[in-house]
């Protein structure tokens, strides 16, 4: 028997509630994400990544044991969750086994310190659902709501479109439960804050299964929200819009949605509602008591107007609000053979984020056919612009995987130089990890490795990822 048989056989006598699936069809399908290179594998023949198994466990016990077991055998494990992912963050290159988190579905709530603890398989719409039932809101909306997991989400540092107002994952959650790669059980304490040493939640928040498998996760909540109100300006130029954004932030006004769409974006919307030819467009949307709105609303009119906004109707926003989950034009290039395309989302300060944002839309134009440009996360000191280039290559689906990968190494490397980071929200995975020294120099890197040693020194846990 190899070493996999014997961990199968190991699972199934210490682990009974755990299904095992083994046929080829069911390692297919847990074999890949919604990374673009995945699509151009599927479409260029016989996958060449296939996990060697999955184990769907029923509780976090089950991953401790089968944590143990892997290591006992030297059995390489990734964690998967919805399978949402586009950074190639759970690819079984070694013919790892996947364990499947998604019947981890726990969920309370606290109506005290207004938190509510769900387990990591719950998808975000589950979460919501969950939440709303109950008068509450996670804040928490992403374009992968309908299938990424709680916990993939945790392990990515996720952000959804309600992020001005709520935050990113690592402003939202409170506590976590993690099992360690050895197979050791940790839990967090649920204080609000702490002067007790490093915080050890934000340890795993981004670590990408690479620390720990995340099995349960503890956020902050709202009621729900009692008014909204949708906000459309016009301005001259993106960089008047841009300075707005600045002046909303610093004057402390948080509504719960900021899009910027740069001129180039903004035109199909700015023809379909006979707007000003070649202006940028902003869509703001508040949310909260009636009152706060109002006044925010009120006081962010006067901004855009001082920054040379002209307000529109509501309509654009509330089209976009009607709409916001979609992804199709992205799919529709990455099924064409040979095309491929991706939203690549980098960070910077504000004295930076117009350059960066003018520098990565000049370096891809080159080698794409539309790329679209928009600003949708502020904060005190800067902001993140999405940058999603559609490319077509006339040749093969191999061209397009090339095609995208020149397409990501310009892109990270034009965003660093000029004062960005490489990845805002979306993670690193595989894809980017090899730009991570880029962002963090030899010793910030170095610093991760030596934590992933020590926490797993047979490099059993997700070991590709974050250029590990």
């Amino acid at each position: 028997m190899s070493d996999i048989e014997n961990f199968f056989g190991r699972v199934r006598e210490n682990c009974p509630q755990t299904e095992i699936l083994t046929d080829e069809e069911d390692r297919l399908i847990y074999s890949h994400g919604c990374y673009p290179r995945e699509y151009k594998w599927m479409l260029q023949g016989k996958y060449p990544h296939l996990a060697g198994g999955v184990l769907k466990p029923s509780c976090a016990g089950e991953i401790s044991e089968i944590m143990r077991l892997a290591n006992a055998h030297g059995v390489g494990i990734i964690p998967y969750g919805g399978g949402s992912g586009i950074v190639g963050g759970t690819i079984p290159q070694n013919g790892q086994v996947i364990v499947d988190t998604k019947r981890l579905t726990g969920f309370s709530v606290n109506a005290a310190n207004l938190t509510a603890r769900g387990g990591a398989g719950l998808s975000g719409a589950e979460f919501e659902n969950l939440l709303n039932r109950r008068g509450y809101t996670s804040g928490h909306y992403p374009q992968s709501f309908q299938s990424a997991c709680l916990g993939g989400m945790a392990a990515t540092r996720a952000i959804g479109t309600f992020s001005t107002k709520y935050g990113k994952m690592d402003d939202m959650v409170t506590a976590l439960d993690v099992v360690l790669p050895t197979g050791e059980i940790l839990k967090t304490h649920e204080a609000p804050k702490r002067s007790t040493g490093p915080e050890l939640v934000q340890l795993f928040l981004g670590s990408e299964g690479a620390y720990g498998i995340i099995t349960s996760v503890e956020m902050r909540i709202h009621p729900i929200a009692e008014s909204r109100i949708f906000k459309t300006y016009t301005f001259p130029t993106t960089e008047d819009g841009i300075g707005a954004l600045r002046a909303i932030i610093h004057k402390g006004l948080r509504p719960a949605v900021v899009r910027l769409y740069d001129e180039v974006e903004a035109s199909h919307k700015i023809a379909q509602y006979r707007f000003e030819t070649g202006f940028a467009l902003l869509i703001l949307l508040f949310e909260g008591y009636e009152e706060a709105n109002e006044l925010e609303s009120r006081i962010g009119s006067e901004i855009c107007a001082a920054h040379l906004g002209r307000e529109k109707s509501e309509d654009a926003a509330k089209d976009w609000f009607a709409t916001r989950f979609s992804t199709k034009k992205m799919l529709d290039y990455d099924a064409i053979r040979g095309g491929t395309s991706d939203a690549i989302e980098v960070a910077a300060p504000w004295d930076r984020i117009t350059t960066v944002w003018r520098e990565m839309r000049r370096a891809l134009e080159p080698l794409c056919e539309v790329v679209d440009c928009h600003f949708s996360h502020v904060y005190h000191s800067g902001a993140s612009v999405y940058v999603i280039f559609h490319s077509k290559t006339g040749g093969d689906d191999k061209a397009g995987e090339n095609r995208y990968l020149d397409c990501l190494k310009i892109a990270c490397e034009t965003s660093v130089r000029h004062g960005g980071n490489v990845s805002h929200h979306h993670g690193v995975g595989t894809a980017k990890a090899e730009f991570m020294k880029l962002e963090h120099g030899e010793s910030g890197v170095e610093v991760m490795k030596k934590i992933k040693n020590a926490l797993d020194p047979n490099g059993i846990l997700n070991k590709g990822v974050l250029g590990l």
